[in-house]
């Protein structure tokens, strides 16, 4: 199987690309590796999401949790839910990750399933994400639902959708289950902080290649500027510098991999006030300089073109030469 990266639009949100609307379900084959620094940086989608992990270790993050995921655990995400993933030393990390509107499960509008089920997992801000352990009967019973799931996904065999759909209501239920305690609490309505910090996010993302000051970042979510470094210390455990150079740095890899630009000029064009400085901060955080990311990914392409991914900024798939980078099932 050919594996790439998850893609992010400009927004950093995910891109769920998938080949029909009437089955909303996405499976990937995720390779860390492909991904640039081998971490997904701090994202959402309205899908739900669960991961499988097949080797390696994960951290993953969320406003409130954070947690480590061993080859053989799981995970779920719930929908527009703030994460972040990256790989922890000790090899390289695969996973088995699905994204799927509820709606796969609960069919009609208001039906028993909708309201009884997954509504109050979708709507409970307290079940940001759970770790799924194979400690826990229920818990491994649904990373091997999961991993059925997949295969019958990437088999795509007449009637797999029953299969999908069949194995992932038998998870949403254990998971209803394992959360029983956490949605008894009934917290529906998202934090103010978090609609502060998706809203910050969002204004440095729309203007990263300007200079741009604490107090223009907090005025974008109607705050003062002690308030932004504690709602990103909060949600992110960063400063709003550091993600603003974080994402300028990740827009750079896109640029640097899909254009022939000059790095001075992508420098620039990413917020950068001179190579210099961009060169300093690029290798802090992707661990080599620009010119030494381009090469690499150069005679990545080269050497194995199925695993060249495309920018995560342009919003399409990273879709490989065989039409099949990433595993998709139907869906949007």
């Amino acid at each position: 199987m050919i594996v790439a990266e998850l893609i992010l639009n400009e927004h950093l949100e995910e891109t769920i690309r998938r080949t029909t609307e009437i089955f909303p379900h996405s499976a990937y084959y995720e390779d860390m590796s492909l991904h640039p620094g081998g971490y997904v940086p701090w994202h959402w989608h309205p899908d739900v999401e669960f991961t499988a992990l097949l080797q390696g270790a994960m951290r993953l993050s969320t406003n409130n949790r954070s947690f480590v995921i061993k080859a053989g655990e799981g995970a779920f995400v719930n929908s527009n839910v703030l994460h972040y993933k990256e790989s922890l030393p000790g090899g390289n990390v695969i996973a088995l990750t699905q994204v799927f509107d509820a709606q796969l499960l609960y069919g009609a509008h208001k039906s028993v399933f909708e309201q009884k089920y997954v509504a109050p997992v979708i709507e409970c801000k307290e079940l940001e994400a759970v770790h799924l352990r194979l400690s826990e009967p229920n818990q491994r019973r649904m990373i091997e639902l999961l991993k059925s799931s997949y295969d019958a996904a990437d088999r795509e065999a007449y009637g797999y959708e029953f299969a999908v759909r069949n194995d992932l209501s038998e998870v949403w239920r254990l998971l209803c289950q394992e959360a029983e305690d956490v949605l008894r609490s009934k917290k529906v309505v998202m934090s103010q902080s978090e609609e502060r910090i998706k809203k910050m996010m969002l204004f440095i993302q729309e203007h990263f290649e300007d200079k741009l000051s604490l107090e223009e970042i907090a005025a974008s979510a109607n705050i003062s500027g002690r308030e932004c470094l504690r709602c990103f210390q909060q949600n992110l455990n960063t400063t709003p510098f550091t993600y603003l150079l974080e994402y300028r740095v990740r827009r750079a890899t896109g640029m640097l991999r899909e254009t022939d630009l000059p790095v001075t000029e992508i420098a620039y064009a990413c917020g950068f006030s001179g190579t210099s400085y961009f060169g300093k901060i690029f290798k802090k955080f992707m661990k080599c300089t620009p010119s030494q990311y381009r090469r690499l990914e150069q005679e990545t392409a080269k050497t194995n073109p199925g695993a060249k991914t495309e920018s995560p900024e342009n919003g399409e798939s990273g879709r490989t030469e065989n039409g099949k980078s990433r595993r998709q099932t139907s869906g949007e």
